[in-house]
Order: C-alpha cells, then sequence, then structure tokens
C-alpha cells in the first residue's frame, strides 16, 4: 500500500482543531443543565461521548494510512501553526477544569453522579497528558515548559521526566512499568504501572539533578514545578468552589491517571524487545500497537500512530507516519478502552491480533519473565 500523501500540504491541516472537541464538553454540559437537561443524562455525558459517539464516528470514519512526504514534514515541523494550536487547547482544558468544579459545587449532582461525571471527564481530560507527552519531547525551553504546566493541571506532573528517561530506553521489556504484560488484566496493570511510573520519575529526577549538583529539593527539579502548578490549581478551586470542589478535582485527576494507564496499557501490551547476544534489540515499529483509525487521532494528535513515534521521539505529532510492521489495533482508542475494561473479552479480541503480528512466536512476548 502506498502510504505517501500526493498532498503539497498537511491533509488534516484544517482537521486538526477537532482536538478543541474535548475541552468543549465541559462548557456544553454547563450550558445543558441552564436549559434545563436531567441532571442523570448530564453526568453520563462524558462516558456516553467517548465510548458511544467517539467509538461509532471511528467506524464511520474508518482508518487513514495517509502520511505526509519528507520534504512536506520538514516544513510542517516549523510551522507554528500546530504549537499555537496546542497552547490553546491547553488554555482551554483549564477553563474546562474550573467549569467542571463549578458545576459539582453548585449541588446539582449526587455523590453518584460525581463519581460517574468524574471518571467520564477523567477521560475527556487525558489530552493534557497528550499535550505534556507531545510538547515534552520539544528541544524549546519555552514548549517544556507548557509541558509541565499541562501535566501539572492534573497533578501529572511527574510524567515527562520518567517518559524520557525510563520509557523510552525500557519500553517493550519487562524492566518498563508502562509496557503491559501478555495476560494482565487493565486493573492489575494499573497497579503496578501507576507507582511504578512515579517512582521511576523520582529516581531518573534525582540522578538528573545529582549530575547538576543540586539537591532534591531544587527549584531545578521538574517534579516540583509540576507540584507547584498542582498545588496553585487545587488553591485555586478552594477558594473559588470550596472543599466539595476539592474532592471533585482530586477525583478528576485520579481518573486522568487511570486513563493514562489504558493508553500504556493498548500501546504495548504483551509485546517484548528479545534479547540478541545478551543485549536488547531495537525498538522497532513492530514492539508498538499502532491503530489508524482516522477520528481519534484527530482527537488524540496521532497518539495512536505510536510506532513511529518510539522510532522518532523527536518528530512533532504532525508529522508521524503510519507505519508498516506494527500489530494494528482493531478500532481508535475509546473503543479499545471499553473493550479491556472486561479483560476476557480483551483477550478473546487481542490475543490471537498479537499472536498473528508475532507469527506465533512466544519468545516475543512480555511475560515479565525475562531477565
Amino acid at each position: 500500500m502506498d502510504r505517501i500523501s500526493s498532498h503539497s500540504v498537511d491533509p488534516r491541516r484544517l482537521l486538526w482543531p477537532a482536538g478543541l472537541v474535548m475541552p468543549m464538553v465541559v462548557p456544553a454540559c454547563l450550558g445543558a443543565l441552564a436549559l434545563g437537561a436531567p441532571t442523570w443524562a448530564v453526568a453520563l455525558t462524558p462516558l456516553v461521548l467517548l465510548f458511544g459517539v467517539c467509538t461509532a464516528l471511528d467506524h464511520l470514519f474508518g482508518r487513514d494510512h495517509r502520511n505526509v512526504s519528507l520534504e512536506t514534514a520538514m516544513d510542517l515541523e516549523g510551522d507554528p501553526y500546530y504549537r499555537t494550536l496546542l497552547f490553546v487547547v491547553t488554555g482551554l482544558f483549564v477553563l474546562s477544569l474550573l467549569l467542571a468544579c463549578r458545576i459539582v459545587a453548585s449541588g446539582v449532582f449526587g455523590p453518584v453522579q460525581i463519581i460517574l461525571f468524574g471518571w467520564g471527564l477523567g477521560l475527556i481530560h487525558a489530552p493534557l497528558v497528550l499535550i505534556g507527552h507531545e510538547l515534552g519531547h520539544a528541544r524549546s525551553t519555552r514548549d517544556r515548559r507548557l509541558a509541565r504546566v499541562a501535566l501539572g493541571l492534573i497533578a501529572y506532573g511527574h510524567f515527562s521526566i520518567e517518559h524520557n528517561a525510563g520509557h523510552h530506553v525500557h519500553v517493550a521489556t519487562p524492566r518498563d512499568p508502562a509496557s503491559a504484560r501478555y495476560g494482565e488484566s487493565i486493573y492489575r496493570f494499573a497497579r503496578r504501572e501507576i507507582p511504578g511510573v512515579f517512582l521511576g520519575a523520582l529516581r531518573a529526577g534525582r540522578a538528573r539533578l545529582v549530575r547538576k549538583g543540586a539537591g532534591v529539593w531544587h527549584w531545578r527539579n521538574t517534579i516540583l514545578q509540576g507540584w507547584v502548578v498542582t498545588a496553585l490549581m487545587a488553591g485555586t478551586v478552594t477558594l473559588a468552589f470550596g472543599p466539595v470542589a476539592l474532592g471533585f478535582y482530586a477525583l478528576l485527576c485520579a481518573s486522568v491517571w487511570f486513563t493514562i494507564s489504558m493508553a500504556n496499557y493498548t500501546a504495548h501490551y504483551g509485546i517484548a524487545r528479545r534479547r540478541i547476544d545478551g543485549r536488547r534489540e531495537p525498538c522497532r515499529p513492530e514492539h508498538s500497537w499502532n491503530s489508524s483509525f482516522f477520528f481519534p487521532n484527530l482527537l488524540f494528535f496521532n497518539l495512536q500512530r505510536h510506532s513511529d513515534h518510539h522510532t522518532n521521539a523527536q518528530k512533532p505529532f504532525q508529522t508521524l507516519n503510519d507505519v508498516d510492521g506494527a500489530p494494528e489495533l482493531p478500532s481508535g482508542y475509546p473503543g479499545v478502552f471499553a473493550l479491556m475494561l472486561v479483560p476476557p473479552l480483551w483477550y478473546a479480541v487481542i490475543h490471537p491480533i498479537l499472536m498473528q503480528a508475532l507469527d506465533s512466536d512466544e519468545s516475543r512476548l512480555n511475560t515479565g519473565r525475562q531477565a
């Protein structure tokens, strides 16, 4: 299949603002409440939109294998349009977080509705981590600062340092807490991955500061910088809307963390880089799951083109390629997120695809037992 686009510009250029849809969900919910919509319907709206509407649109629009040419990619890398879009989306997510806390503080929801609303909004606000992920790989100091702000907004300020120093080094090996093992459920994986990533970030951050001759509490500690952003956000929520809103903010952040665990679970499930002559083979496309479905790649800024990201970590999202040789997911991320919540269903669908991609070679499975 010819995956090179004949376009001289990005064929999705005018469509990337679809990413603005996610932070606009909360203003839409606020408007629906003002018009008298049932509270249960509003509380369930984020979950229905992601698992229902997005998954349906996923299959309605189908797959998109188009890539930009190398010459076009070089032009797109320097185009400020894409960075500006990420900056705008981050600002809208700040507004979304504050409006969500305002809704809950108004007392319109009961306890169960608050939990459902918070879980759904965790899924909706997870792109803040994607923005932090994207900008955290950038060479620009300004971009990396915005990455820390985006991550700090949802109490995930430790992500970038562990992702760069740990995950990209140990991906698809038992040493990586963010690489799911064969037969491991999402729930078991999250219990291992969430603390593993946090502790890995602390170790990597400490080692980085030691190399610079600084202590753990130095202002250059990027994890502490992220915590400052989190504390400012939590303080703002508490002062503006009260302790109930603070509890909701904590719930929303926890839901974002679990959502990122689902994304990590999806990205490398069951795949191992083999040992060759005592060393791990280089990371190649077959070590990451890809999804070429068009609509969620717009929503999630090409996160689903994960194989190319691990091969070329510095490439910005707009130039990532859909590559041959990677195992292909049967749906976009919204659909597979729903699938993994029922582990037997996940195994029944994914394991045959995985074994076919690995040519039934069990030595290429990440079982967690490899040395």
